[in-house]
C-alpha cells in the first residue's frame, strides 16, 4: 500500500470514528434519526437538488475506482546494467548508482548540498548533478574535478556506460569556517614561537654551564 492510500485509509478510518461517537450520542440524546437523513440524500424529490446529488456519487465512485488503481499498481524499479560481467546478467537500481556518486563526491573540499539524478537510456546512463560551492574556489577546476569523480565511480567502480555527465551550480556559497580557522592558527603563531624562545634560551645557558 502506498503514502497516498495510506492517507485515505486514515481518513476514513477517523470518518468512521466520528459516525460512531455520533451514532452514540444521538442513541442517548434522540438528537435525528439515520433513516430522515438517508431519504434526504438519496431521495430526488427532496432538498437536495440532483444537479449536485449525482456529480458528487459520480466523484465518489471515480475516488474509489482511482484507489483501487493505485492499491495495485506497483512502481517499477529503474535500473541499469552493469557490464564485464561474463556468468550472467547483473543489473543494479538507479539508486544505489547515485548514492555511490553521491558519497564519492561529497569526500571533495569546498562543496555541499550535492543532488544526484540518473536518466537510464538504452545504451547507458546520463549523470545529472546540482551542488553548491565555495566562493573561493577555483570554479572550472572544482567543476572538473567532481565529474571526473563521478565518471570514475560509475564506470570504473561500477562498470557502468555513462552517456553524458551534466553538473550545474547552484549556488557560490562563503567560506567562513575555512576563514576563521586560517585566522585562528595565524592568531596562535606568535604565542608559540614565544612559548618557544625561553625554553631554547634555557637549553643554550645549560650547554654553557656544561662546557
Amino acid at each position: 500500500m502506498n503514502i497516498f492510500n495510506r492517507i485515505i485509509i486514515v481518513l476514513i478510518l477517523v470518518f468512521f470514528v466520528f459516525i460512531s461517537f455520533l451514532s452514540i450520542a444521538n442513541e442517548i440524546a434522540g438528537l435525528f434519526e439515520w433513516s430522515g437523513i438517508a431519504s434526504r440524500i438519496f431521495n430526488p424529490r427532496g432538498n437536495i437538488s440532483p444537479y449536485i446529488s449525482i456529480p458528487v456519487m459520480i466523484l465518489v465512485l471515480v475516488g474509489g475506482v482511482l484507489l483501487l488503481l493505485l492499491e495495485f499498481y506497483r512502481r517499477k524499479v529503474r535500473i541499469a546494467k552493469i557490464y564485464n560481467v561474463e556468468s550472467g546478467k547483473a543489473m543494479i537500481t538507479l539508486e544505489t548508482i547515485s548514492q555511490q556518486i553521491k558519497e564519492s563526491v561529497l569526500l571533495l573540499d569546498g562543496l555541499k548540498n550535492l543532488r544526484v539524478s540518473l536518466i537510464p537510456k538504452s545504451a547507458g546512463v546520463i549523470i545529472n548533478m546540482l551542488v553548491e560551492l565555495g566562493q573561493g574556489l577555483n570554479i572550472p577546476e572544482k567543476m572538473n574535478e567532481i565529474i571526473k569523480t563521478a565518471r570514475e565511480v560509475a564506470v570504473n567502480k561500477l562498470n557502468i556506460k555513462v552517456i553524458d555527465t551534466n553538473l550545474t551550480v547552484t549556488n557560490l556559497i562563503p567560506e567562513e569556517g575555512a576563514v576563521r580557522v586560517k585566522k585562528q592558527e595565524t592568531a596562535m603563531a606568535p604565542i608559540i614561537h614565544e612559548k618557544n624562545q625561553p625554553h631554547e634560551g634555557k637549553e643554550d645557558t645549560q650547554k654553557e654551564e656544561i662546557s
